[in-house]
């Protein structure tokens, strides 16, 4: 993959001229629907294993999970916002946070640092 990325750079930046600007359009164009099918391949529960963008597994199940469960009243909420317990130190917006404090965020935010590994979505009990 490296090799196939390298090849893509060199040609990016060694011309400039119509030409090998519409072969790189094409080369993203089919690059972009390569992401779409393995997004597909991810959405439809369909493992991405040992490959580059396997990672796309994770994120897209942590959406979806987050997605799921906010809208069917699982997480602990309020005024769309979550309530999320850090797991590892991090500072945001001046405040410093520690593994164990609780934080309420925003949809786009506790999505982003739960794929980060700093937070977690907390769930709400039954008893």
């Amino acid at each position: 993959m490296e090799q196939i990325i390298s090849t893509f750079k060199r040609l990016r930046y060694k011309y400039k001229d119509k030409i090998h600007d519409a072969e790189l359009k094409i080369y993203s164009e089919i690059a972009e629907s390569l992401f779409e099918m393995r997004l597909i391949k991810v959405v439809e529960n369909r493992e991405i294993k040992d490959s580059f963008d396997s990672w796309h597994n994770e994120a897209v199940n942590k959406m979806r999970d987050l997605y799921v469960n906010y809208l069917t009243g699982a997480y602990v909420n309020r005024d769309g916002k979550v309530l999320c317990e850090v797991r590892s130190n991090l500072k945001m917006d001046g405040i410093e946070l520690k593994q164990g404090d609780y934080v309420m965020l925003g949809l786009k935010r506790a999505f982003s640092l739960w794929l980060a590994g700093y937070v977690e979505p907390c769930r709400v009990e039954r008893r």
